[in-house]
């Protein structure tokens, strides 16, 4: 599990959350009994994951005796879902979350500069993973993957969102390291609450969609992976390109939605798409398949 935190492209952090905190400031707890988000116990997590369908989920798995670790540091809180008992071997579940304000380095669009921050819930890492599961030539492994995924990322939306909305926060961010994640959280979160995971920058999310408009030929494992590799070739330019991940948000709040439904970002978004066009080198992906790659690419 990584403990760098993720790099913001477009965001800084401003300050973090005024919330008292019962801990001592610097000092990690490892509890059972500890207070997510500094809010919500044990329970409230157990009771939540099976109001959202994650707990059926998991037992449909042969999963039964779950045990939970809860921690938090500074602003920076972790779930760890354990089957059994604690280990990396057993783990279902991570979620790490960072609350903070962040504030944007760059307008877009002048109406909405947001010049006193936004409120947002950061996803510093999320795995939820199925460690009896094989991945199959249907279901293969993605980059990063230790293990098959568990199927659960429209349940744990919900429960970001539930956090979102509880904590009068803004917006949930995350920021893709692959391009897979990015394309998963575009795909699956487009009907809930009639919202979706939509970039911060337009220029992004143009560049994005024409990603995924050029890249729909061949399986999302294999394409992130070659893109991974260094192998995205904008044929406008006819440079290769590597994926550079920003922030991806899911707007909470009424004003950040509206950001995102506005007239002038979808124009940039459909401006930008329009000069660019991409491919795979499938030529240089073979060649350096056959040299070996790293697991994580």
């Amino acid at each position: 599990m990584p403990s760098r935190k993720k790099d913001l492209q477009y965001l800084e952090e401003i300050r973090i959350t005024d919330d008292a905190m019962p801990w001592e400031h610097g000092k990690e707890i490892l509890s059972d009994t500890g207070l997510f988000l500094g809010r919500f116990t044990e329970q409230d997590l157990r009771d939540l994951m099976a109001k959202v369908g994650l707990m059926d989920l998991i037992r449909s798995k042969g999963y039964s005796d779950l045990v939970f670790t809860l921690a938090r540091q500074d602003f920076t809180s972790r779930l760890y879902v354990n089957h059994e008992r604690p280990g990396k071997e057993t783990r279902l579940i991570e979620l790490i979350l960072r609350e903070g304000v962040f504030r944007p380095k760059e307008t877009f669009i002048e109406r909405f500069e947001f010049k006193d921050g936004l409120t947002m819930i950061l996803v510093e890492w999320l795995a939820l993973q199925h460690p009896r599961g094989s991945f199959t030539p249907e279901r293969p492994k993605l980059p990063g993957q230790s293990h098959p995924g568990l199927g659960g990322l429209r349940n744990m939306q919900e429960m970001l969102y539930f956090f979102g909305q509880k904590t009068g926060k803004d917006a949930i961010v995350d920021v893709p390291q692959h391009y897979h994640a990015a394309v998963i959280y575009s795909r699956l979160y487009t009907d809930i609450y009639a919202r979706m995971y939509s970039f911060f920058s337009p220029v992004d999310a143009g560049l994005f969609k024409a990603l995924t408009r050029d890249l729909n030929g061949r399986p999302l494992a294999q394409v992130s992976q070659a893109v991974g590799l260094g192998c995205l070739l904008n044929t406008v330019t006819g440079l290769h390109e590597t994926w550079r991940p920003s922030e991806q948000i899911y707007p909470v709040t009424k004003r950040l939605h509206a950001y995102f439904e506005c007239p002038e970002y979808r124009a940039i978004v459909e401006r930008t798409a329009a000069k660019v066009r991409y491919t795979i080198d499938w030529d240089k992906y073979q060649d350096l398949l056959k040299q070996g790659v790293p697991d994580d690419v």
